[in-house]
């Protein structure tokens, strides 16, 4: 049986992931949201089914609201297939990024999901997320004033990594909890049935990642958090974790399974 290592999670310093500390730290390392590990994947990756989805309801003509665009590099691939995309996000630091390289057709902004957003009514054709807010809470809510009538959105979350990460790293990696996938299928079911969209599709997903070196499954549990914690993570874990990689990795690294969840919903186009 595989000893217990350090868990990072129970250290003073832990910083909750996808919180505005957590963003700030990720945009101050270096005013990007990417990923710094080393890994490699099986296709289809997620961000490509995503992008694939998005694409379909896009044409010339198509105004489209990216919320949550992080530093831009994903909203910018739309540039050239829609009239206009926006892109907001409320780290500033990732939007200054995100306006380093203008690209014509793609536009970004600081703005705060959680308020009153800077467009008119009926903005938008198509609204979309990629791991950030949610604009659908309610039928009032701020997203259904920007969204045209009969407009599409679409979100991508992640719902947790394992693929035996969390068997052969304990400790570090925390065991999902049984039925975890099922249980992100009524979470998301119920979020699309309070949203006041008509559902159009929710399908969970299977991603398949090769991490490639030992330090990488360190990295990967500690990114957005402070030098100083990876460093006690790197000290207290590394040594065993190179031995555990060693044992398990593949030709190609040590296989893991990344979960997501794909929304697809519309817009009525008048009322019922």
């Amino acid at each position: 049986m595989t000893a217990r290592l350090f868990d990072p999670m129970q250290h003073p310093d832990w910083i909750t992931p996808q919180s505005a500390e957590w963003h700030a730290n990720v945009a101050l390392e270096s005013g990007e949201y990417n990923y710094p590990w080393q890994s490699e994947f099986d296709e289809p990756r997620a961000e490509l089914v995503f992008a694939d989805r998005i694409s379909a309801f896009l044409d010339e003509n198509a105004q489209v609201l990216d919320v949550g665009c992080g530093h831009g590099a994903f909203t910018k691939r739309f540039a050239g297939k829609a009239g206009e995309v926006v892109g907001i996000d409320v780290n500033e630091r990732y939007i200054a990024t995100a306006n380093e390289e203008k690209v014509a057709g793609a536009s970004f902004l600081a703005a705060d999901a959680a308020g009153p957003l800077p467009f008119r009514d009926n903005a938008f054709d198509v609204v979309y997320t990629k791991k950030g807010p949610w604009l659908f809470n309610n039928r009032t809510a701020e997203g259904h004033r920007i969204l045209k009538p009969g407009g599409t959105v679409l979100a991508l979350y992640h719902c947790g990594t394992d693929g035996g990460l969390r068997r052969l790293f304990p400790g570090l990696y925390q065991s999902l909890p049984d039925r975890h996938l099922d249980t992100m299928r009524v979470q998301f079911e119920r979020q699309l049935c309070d949203s006041g969209l008509a559902k159009v599709e929710l399908q969970l997903f299977d991603e398949v990642e090769y991490l490639s070196r030992p330090e990488d499954v360190l990295i990967k549990k500690c990114f957005g958090q402070k030098e100083s914690l990876k460093a006690i993570v790197r000290q207290e874990c590394l040594k065993q974790v190179e031995a555990i990689f060693r044992r398990n990795r593949t030709p190609r690294g040590l296989k893991v399974v990344n979960y997501h969840a794909l929304l697809v919903a519309r817009k009525e186009s008048r009322a019922h």
